[in-house]
This record gives structure tokens, C-alpha cells and sequence, in this order.
């Protein structure tokens, strides 16, 4: 029985990181309906889990490759994002941040300074702020 399941998969994708974000995220949205009686849920949990099945049994390893890729790019710039804002959150009592009103790059200044004069270090954009 192992080697029939085994010969099955030969050629085909199987598990990525992806998959397995489509499995648990397919589970918690049939508890989500199942708590809420909300059919829609159901749907999407069935829908996600479906998805989850295609991707494993797919021969187009190329493709399931590529969308694995845009998931933990995707991914990443999530977590950076979240990073920052707990660096932000832990350096409030101490620093400022502002945005430079050109690049729209995000500077970290000390608090207590009084007006002072930021320099931005991507495009060199000088202007007064308080700290």
C-alpha cells in the first residue's frame, strides 16, 4: 500500500509552507462557522481546503513553486512590518519617528531635543521637527 501511495505521488508537488497555511487556516474557518452558524465560512474552509489538495497532487511543480515563493515574500514583508511596529512600540518612551516629507522614508529621532533640524540620510531632505 506504501509503495502504491508512493508510485501515486512520484511527479507530483505534494507539501509546501503554503499548504500547510491553507490546511489550518481551512480548520479554523469551519470552527469559525461552526461557533458563528455562518454558512460563508464553511465555504471558504472548503474552498481553502480543496485549493490545499489541488496544490498537493498538481504536476505543475513549477507553478505550485512559484506561488510558494509569493507566499513567503508575502509573508516576510508581513513580519517586517509587524517588527517594526514593536520596535516602534518598545522605543517610544525614548525616540520619535517621523516620516521625511520627500522619500517618505521613516527616521527615528530622540525625544527630548526640543525643534530640531532632521536630515534625511536617503535623499538628504532637511526639515524642523519637535522632538
Amino acid at each position: 500500500m506504501r509503495e502504491k501511495f508512493r508510485q501515486f505521488m512520484a511527479g507530483r508537488y505534494g507539501t509546501d509552507a503554503l499548504n500547510q497555511f491553507l490546511s489550518i487556516a481551512a480548520v479554523v474557518l469551519i470552527l469559525l462557522s461552526l461557533v458563528t452558524r455562518l454558512g460563508l465560512f464553511s465555504w471558504l474552509g472548503l474552498a481553502a481546503l480543496i485549493y490545499c489538495y489541488f496544490r498537493t497532487f498538481s504536476r505543475n511543480i513549477s507553478r505550485r513553486t512559484e506561488e510558494n515563493y509569493r507566499f513567503y515574500s508575502f509573508q516576510e514583508r508581513l513580519m517586517g512590518k509587524w517588527k517594526g511596529v514593536k520596535r516602534r512600540w518598545a522605543d517610544r518612551k525614548t525616540y520619535r519617528y517621523y516620516r521625511c516629507p520627500k522619500c517618505r522614508q521613516l527616521l527615528r529621532v530622540p525625544k527630548g531635543r526640543g525643534r530640531i533640524e532632521i536630515s534625511c540620510p536617503r535623499c538628504g531632505t532637511q526639515f524642523i521637527k519637535k522632538s
